[in-house]
């Protein structure tokens, strides 16, 4: 195999080495030595990425108010702390020209939306006197079951959802306080960051199922709160104490985007992070539905340690499976303790949905949420999604495939790691 960065050695973390060559997988040394389109691997070798991307909280801050004129960040979440964290995390980190940039990008995107988000808040406060109301939530480990039940719901028009070139640009590009153009130019715009992924990391649309027009989780939303769970997945290991802010910040994020771009009257919403933040959720959506999805773990934390492993590429010159598998397998045994400790078991508000059972039945599914819900399952939603299920149960991109040896993970192990919730909920083991 030709190596395509200099040094194989390089750490992916400072400090942490890489596993010996004897130690690795054939998948998990392609995953260490990514084959990256020629184009692709020049630019992550540019020079002066550090002067030209810094990340530095002041620097971005500074950054941020130049490009919008805007000084106010506002005092509903943290942000000094949080983004210094981030910040000095990220300056552990070996990445590339490439990595930097994104990771530059993507922090600096977080503090304009912030910024005009605040704007629109002085500006036409009456936005924010709207409230979000019986908002269903579905929280689980990846590969739950989680995105199925997410766009099998959003099948029903009543439901408000954001597809994914919405939540990389939740706030329109012209003046903040106005509504969504149409056509909205984010759609063009949330269509051009995957086409660079697929050049860039092909194998992503199979293993993550995006699409742009598709149902996705709050990632910029949370982001702009500095309250993601994005920003630990770019740093494993890192920022395991990024979850610091109550989900305030969240809640102005979706007054602004149902008034910007109005839809259903309920939002639904989606992500794993939600798992281990039930007390802020519940206390700023009071009267929310969540939906938790339960799997073998093991398969989660498999499933997951791959997809980081092929899409760090995007950011480190030689990702580290077995530091990314340590990482996933930390964290979803502390998502799964959060989960366990802070829900009450007598809690109406919670629904379980079993992987197996919404597999075989997922109409029997629906009706559950519906009546725990107190929303009404008309015939025209129960025909659209017996038409939508049968073509997308198991996603239209294929599988792809890992072992435990891959991230150095040993399922034996991991199994008795998560007894705790397993037991609790029932869980059935599933085959390697």
């Amino acid at each position: 195999m030709g190596q395509w960065f200099p040094d194989a050695e390089l750490p992916m973390l400072k400090g942490i080495p890489q596993p010996r060559r004897a130690d690795l997988t054939a998948r998990a040394l392609a995953y260490q030595n990514p084959r990256l389109p020629i184009p692709m691997r020049l630019a992550a070798l540019l020079p002066f990425a550090r002067m030209w991307w810094p990340l530095d909280a002041a620097a971005l801050k500074a950054k941020a108010r130049r490009r919008t004129r805007l000084e106010d960040f506002g005092t509903l979440a943290p942000l000094d702390e949080p983004l210094e964290r981030i910040c000095g995390a990220l300056d552990t980190a070996e990445l590339h020209a490439l990595g930097r940039l994104g990771a530059h990008t993507t922090l600096l995107a977080a503090l304009r939306n912030r910024l005009r988000l605040e704007e629109l808040a002085r500006r036409r406060p009456e936005i924010f006197s709207r409230p979000v109301t019986d908002p269903v939530v579905i929280t689980g480990l990846h590969r739950s079951g989680m995105m199925f039940l997410h766009r099998l719901l959003a099948r029903d028009p009543r439901f408000r959802s954001l597809p994914f070139w919405e939540a990389v640009n939740p706030l329109p590009f012209e003046e903040a306080t106005a509504r969504a153009a149409s056509p909205d130019p984010r759609i063009k715009a949330g269509a051009r960051v995957l086409s660079f992924l697929n050049w860039g990391s092909p194998e992503m649309i199979k293993m993550a199922d995006l699409e742009n027009d598709s149902p996705d989780e709050e990632l910029m939303p949370l982001a702009m709160g500095f309250s993601s769970l994005f920003f630990e997945h770019l740093v494993p290991g890192r920022l395991a104490r990024y979850a610091t802010a109550d989900y305030a910040y969240l809640h102005r994020a979706l007054q602004a985007m149902q008034w910007i771009r109005p839809g259903g009257p309920r939002w639904l919403l989606r992500s794993p992070q939600h798992l281990e933040r039930f007390g802020p959720l519940t206390g700023t959506f009071p009267d929310a539905t969540i939906v938790q999805t339960h799997r073998d773990p093991v398969r989660s934390v498999l499933s997951l340690a791959a997809m980081l492993s092929y899409g760090l590429r995007q950011s480190y010159p030689h990702p580290n499976p077995h530091l990314i598998g340590r990482h996933v397998a930390d964290l979803t045994e502390r998502l799964l303790q959060a989960s366990v400790r802070d829900r009450g078991a007598a809690d109406r508000r919670f629904v379980d949905v079993h992987f197996a059972q919404l597999n075989a039945d997922p109409m029997a599914t629906i009706r559950r949420i519906y009546a725990a819900a107190d929303a009404e399952l008309t015939p025209e939603t129960e025909r659209l999604m017996t038409v939508w299920y049968p073509r997308h149960r198991r996603g239209r991109h294929g599988v792809h495939t890992y072992e435990a040896a891959d991230f150095g993970l040993n399922v034996h192990a991991l199994r008795e790691r998560f007894a705790f919730y397993s037991d609790r909920y029932g869980i059935p083991r599933e085959g390697p």
